[in-house]
């Protein structure tokens, strides 16, 4: 005899005041899941009179609800082998930094590295860059690394020294080496004269990874994040999501963006080619826990590093320089491969003049081969006229981060001058052109992934200082929310699986402590997760939270 399971909803959620981002319905109270997904929403008598006998319902005592968030363009793997290495983020003194080196020195055994994470000088009471001097005065018996929040690293004499990195050492193309007056290096290396460092650290072993992303994707549920995009994977990056997920040790949904031109140097344009080639189109490829993204490609570096390719040198520069990760004539030709092939491509572009040149490349390319896709700009800063009209044209999506207003906002006008900051992460301007716009958060490239400092700042355009950044850009708390949550779910070609709470959709939802579209501005930095469900499970509560009955 056959016997069919029980059709009765395996979780219920009511009395809650839910935002589902669906046209349909937009606000209800009630959210029934079975089999992971979305079954029923409505009011509370509707959605309640289908439960069995044995259904959990929770009462959420008039808790807002909102979709998870989905954070596409978030270095999951290497946010969770940071924070097994010093974190940096928070000092705010070469003094401070130092110490953390030395108690890492004295529980290190000596030849072995020390590694370090997401420092920012402009948080120095010292007023300057750290140098070889300062780290050697932590340890000399170890070589150290510190790597700053992006594409810039400080590293004691003894890894300059196993470099083989001297006065006589030139500037790898694409990068820096800051010298002393005699020309000795000081120990700054700027974009692609990182590689000459980290290439020597030893790659960490799969069940590191396995327990990085373990860490990590845990402490992301506390936060509402239910699924990532990781962009930029290696091979064996990959291996260690698949390894994490066939271990039962992967919290949250995950994309994977694989990387091709513009990463490493050490892999010839052939070798790159053939990946994309020999991999075939899978974008889209994969299951609801783990998918394969597109091709991740990248131009420039970054603001505050002075690494990004603009129009002018930024403030107190007399050139431009070029610190670009593949040569801009190359866009063309790698745009037309990977489309072609059937992959999705996101370039990381984040100066003027290689935003302009990525969205021109990809109308070029897509004029001569149209053909439905997911394209996308990665970051935005500063678009050109010209940039929005193709992007509009073509359906490029862009990819910010507004946490870097917030953390980040204050040195614009220290980099780029006043006149480049009022046009910063424009996404009132892009939205107002058609142009889709996903928020992310990209870590570990800022402070934290907290989703409400980045839906803050969208809405207020504020700093951590409390300084206006391109205040007419702000939009409206849905407009930000949707980016957070539903507007990834397009990236990743998952429109008809997840985002908006509807029937269908995967139960991937978060308790709020306050109601997002009400509290006073100000508090939207403050919201706290009080429960996280995710395929219709409780996956997360904040202690205290009120329990199932």
């Amino acid at each position: 005899m056959l016997i069919a399971r029980d059709l009765a909803p395996d979780l219920i959620i009511y009395n809650a005041v839910v935002y589902t981002l669906h046209w349909e319905l937009p606000q209800c109270s009630a959210v029934a899941c079975k089999d992971g997904r979305i079954v029923a929403i409505g009011d509370d008598a509707a959605v309640l009179a289908l439960a069995g006998q044995a259904t959990p319902r929770i009462d959420l005592n008039g808790r807002a609800v909102i979709p998870g968030i989905h954070d596409a363009h978030n270095h999951m793997l290497e946010m969770g082998l940071k924070l097994q290495r010093i974190g940096l983020d928070d000092c705010t003194s070469i003094a401070g930094m130092l110490e953390r080196v030395r108690a890492a020195a004295a529980v290190t055994p000596p030849g072995h590295w020390i590694i370090g994470e997401g420092w920012n000088e402009s948080l120095f009471q010292e007023g300057r860059l750290p140098n070889r001097h300062d780290l050697d005065a932590a340890t000399t018996a170890h070589p150290v690394l510190l790597k700053r929040f992006f594409n810039m690293d400080v590293v004691n004499s003894r890894a300059l020294e196993l470099a083989g990195i001297t006065a006589s050492t030139p500037d790898p193309a694409g990068g820096k080496i800051e010298r002393e007056p005699d020309g000795t290096p000081n120990g700054i290396l700027r974009a692609a004269a990182k590689e000459l460092c980290r290439r020597l650290i030893p790659r960490p072993m799969q069940d590191a990874c396995v327990e990085a992303l373990d860490m990590v994707g845990r402490a992301y549920l506390a936060y509402g994040i239910t699924s990532i995009l990781d962009p930029g994977l290696q091979p064996w990056e990959i291996q260690s999501y698949l390894a994490a997920r066939r271990a039962g040790r992967l919290p949250v949904r995950v994309n994977l963006l694989i990387s091709w031109h513009g990463f490493r140097e050490s892999e010839t344009r052939s070798e790159l080619d053939a990946r994309a080639r020999a991999l075939g189109g899978l974008s889209g490829l994969g299951d609801e826990w783990l998918r394969i993204g597109g091709l991740k490609m990248a131009i420039d570096g970054g603001t505050t590093s002075h690494t990004a390719w603009m129009f002018q040198p930024f403030v107190g520069e007399d050139r431009v320089y070029d610190y670009n990760r593949l040569d801009p004539e190359d866009l063309r030709e790698f745009f037309t491969l990977g489309h072609t092939l059937g992959w999705d491509i996101g370039i990381h572009a984040i100066g003027d003049r290689a935003h302009h040149e990525a969205a021109r490349a990809f109308a070029d390319v897509l004029a001569a081969h149209p053909a439905e896709h997911r394209h996308n700009l990665i970051h935005g800063y500063f678009a050109t006229e010209e940039s929005l009209q193709h992007m509009a044209c073509y359906g490029l999506a862009v990819v910010i981060q507004p946490t870097f207003i917030y953390y980040e906002g204050d040195d614009l006008f220290r980099d780029v001058g006043p006149e480049l900051a009022a046009r910063y992460k424009p996404m009132r301007t892009y939205l107002d052109r058609g142009i889709r716009v996903i928020a992310t958060s990209d870590v570990p490239s800022t402070v934290h992934f907290n989703p409400f400092i980045g839906l803050y700042s969208l809405v207020t355009r504020k700093t951590w200082k409390g300084t206006l950044i391109a205040p007419d850009q702000a939009v409206s708390r849905e407009e930000a929310l949707f980016a957070y949550t539903v507007a990834g779910s397009w990236l990743t070609r998952e429109e008809h699986l997840k985002g908006p709470l509807a029937p269908g959709f995967l139960a991937d939802m978060v308790v709020l402590d306050r109601d997002y579209f009400t509290c006073p501005v100000e508090e939207i930095k403050e919201i706290q997760v009080e429960m996280t469900i995710l395929g219709g499970r409780v996956v997360y509560t904040r202690e205290g939270m009120i329990g199932e009955r």
